[in-house]
């Protein structure tokens, strides 16, 4: 794969994963921060892990066609994303 489509593979994959969050959010309202406190305290299906996945994946084809993560405009999602891919 290019750098450049796994870039845009990586750029897809964050609209993907910032559009499910906000839906969250706007479903919980104020209740959204508790919520996904409860989520990440207890075992509980996270409507947003699938679409985090596949943000995982995009970045991972990156570094292998090349790419170097910190090049790479995550919009914030930095430290979550880097944790999880070191975690394995």
């Amino acid at each position: 794969m290019a750098l450049r489509e796994a870039q845009v593979r990586v750029e897809e994959a964050l609209r993907a994963y910032e559009a499910c969050v906000e839906r969250e959010a706007m479903e919980y309202g104020e209740e959204y921060e508790r919520v996904t406190y409860m989520e990440y305290e207890a075992p509980a299906p996270d409507p947003c892990a699938e679409a985090f996945s596949r943000l995982l994946a995009a970045v991972r084809a990156y570094e292998a066609a090349g790419g170097r993560r910190e090049e790479l405009d995550l919009r914030g999602k930095e430290e979550k994303v880097y944790e999880a891919l070191d975690k394995g």
